[in-house]
C-alpha cells in the first residue's frame, strides 16, 4: 500500500522554484532561438523567478512573453510592471496562474504594458472588478485581443468591457466559461456581432452579413451599425428570424436605399407580412423574397393591397400557408403591376 501512495503524492507535487541563476540560464537558452518571443511553460518560475526575469537585460528585445503554469501571482505581475526592460512588450500570456483582480489592476495601471495588443489571462481568479480595471485603463489603448476565459466574471465587468471607450482598438474579447448572467452574455454577444459587422465592412463584404446565423438579436444589432445604410442588397435567408426582426427592418430609416431583401426560409407570419406592407421606409425595394415562411391569406392580402410595395419587380411567396383567397388577392392586385416573375415560382 505504500508504493501507490508515494506515486500519487509524486504526481501532485510541484517542482521546487527555479533559482535566480537557473532563471537567467533558461532565459538565455530560450532567447537564442528567438529573441522576440520568450515562452516559459510549466516551470515553477514563481514570483521570485519572475522578478529575476523582469530585471534581466536579456529581455529587452522580447515582444511576446508567455508564462503558462508558471506559479505566478499578483506579486509576480508587480515585478513585471516594474521592469525597465519590457517596454516593447506587445503580447502577454499569463494562462493558468494565480492572478487576482489586484494583479489585473497592476497591469491596467502600468505604462510598461502600454504597447500591449494581446493580453491573455485565461484560467486565473479574476472577477468583475478586474474586468472593470481593464475597461477603465488609460494605458491599454493598443489592446486588440483580450482572453478572460475560465475566470469568475459574472456580468457587470463584461458589460463595461464591451462598452469601454478607453479600448478603441479592442476587437476580440473571450469570456467563455465564466458564470456570466444574461445581461452580460447579451452585451458580449452584441460586441461580437458588431465587431463582425465592422470586419465585413472593412472587407467590402457587408452584403454577406446573413451568411452567418444572426437571428432576431443580430438583426437588431445590425440596424444599430453605422454603415448598414450603405446596403442595397440584404440576404437574411435561413436566419431563424421571426416577425420581430421583420418589423424592425420595416421601420428602419437606415434601409431606405435597399433594393433587394431576401427573407426566405425563416419563421415569418402574417404579422411580418403586414409590417412589410405598411412600411414607409423601403421605398426603393424591387425584390422581396418571402419563400418558405408561415404567411397566410391575411399577410398575402396585406401585401396585395399595399401601394408602398408598388415598385416591386420580383415577389416570392412560395411554400407559405397562402390559400385560394390570398392567391386571388395577389393575382388581382392593382399595386403589383410591375412584377416580371410569377409570385409562387422557385427561380
Amino acid at each position: 500500500m505504500v508504493l501507490p501512495l508515494i506515486y500519487i503524492f509524486t504526481l501532485g507535487a510541484v517542482s521546487p522554484p527555479m533559482s535566480g541563476t537557473a532563471v537567467e540560464k533558461y532565459i538565455q537558452k530560450k532567447l537564442k532561438r528567438n529573441n522576440k518571443t520568450l515562452r516559459i511553460n510549466e516551470k515553477n518560475l514563481g514570483d521570485s523567478g519572475l522578478a529575476v526575469l523582469a530585471q534581466s537585460p536579456l529581455v529587452r528585445s522580447v515582444t511576446t512573453l508567455v508564462l503558462y503554469r508558471a506559479q505566478v501571482s499578483d506579486e509576480g505581475v508587480r515585478a513585471l510592471a516594474a521592469s525597465p526592460h519590457l517596454r516593447n512588450l506587445e503580447a502577454l500570456y499569463l494562462e493558468h496562474n494565480f492572478i487576482t483582480d489586484r494583479g489585473v489592476e497592476i497591469i491596467s495601471n502600468s505604462k510598461t504594458f502600454s504597447k500591449l495588443k494581446t493580453l491573455n489571462l485565461y484560467y486565473n481568479q479574476i472577477t468583475d472588478e478586474g474586468a472593470k480595471s481593464i475597461a477603465g485603463s488609460d494605458n491599454l489603448t493598443e489592446l486588440t485581443e483580450l482572453n478572460l476565459n475560465y475566470n469568475k466574471i459574472k456580468g457587470p465587468g463584461a458589460i463595461e468591457l464591451t462598452q469601454s471607450k478607453k479600448l478603441p482598438k479592442l476587437q476580440n474579447i473571450q469570456l467563455a466559461y465564466n458564470p456570466i448572467i444574461k445581461s452580460g452574455k447579451q452585451a458580449w454577444k452584441r460586441f461580437q456581432l458588431m465587431e463582425g459587422f465592422k470586419d465585413l465592412h472593412r472587407k467590402n463584404r457587408l452584403n454577406k452579413v446573413g451568411e452567418g446565423l444572426i437571428g432576431n438579436f443580430g438583426v437588431l444589432v445590425l440596424l444599430d451599425f453605422a454603415f448598414v445604410s450603405e446596403l442595397e442588397t440584404l440576404d437574411l435567408r435561413n436566419n431563424d428570424l421571426t416577425d420581430e426582426a421583420v418589423i424592425a427592418l420595416s421601420q428602419s430609416e437606415k434601409l431606405e436605399g435597399l433594393v433587394s431583401l431576401n427573407l426566405s426560409n425563416n419563421n415569418i407570419t402574417d404579422a411580418g407580412a403586414l409590417a412589410l406592407a405598411k412600411t414607409k421606409k423601403l421605398k426603393r425595394l424591387k425584390k422581396l423574397n418571402l419563400n418558405f415562411n408561415r404567411i397566410g391569406d391575411e399577410g398575402a392580402k396585406a401585401i396585395a393591397r399595399s401601394p408602398r410595395l408598388a415598385n416591386l419587380e420580383s415577389l416570392k411567396l412560395g411554400q407559405n400557408k397562402i390559400g385560394t383567397e390570398g392567391a386571388r388577392a395577389l393575382n388581382e392586385s392593382e399595386n403589383l403591376q410591375n412584377l416580371v416573375h410569377p409570385i409562387f415560382g422557385f427561380y
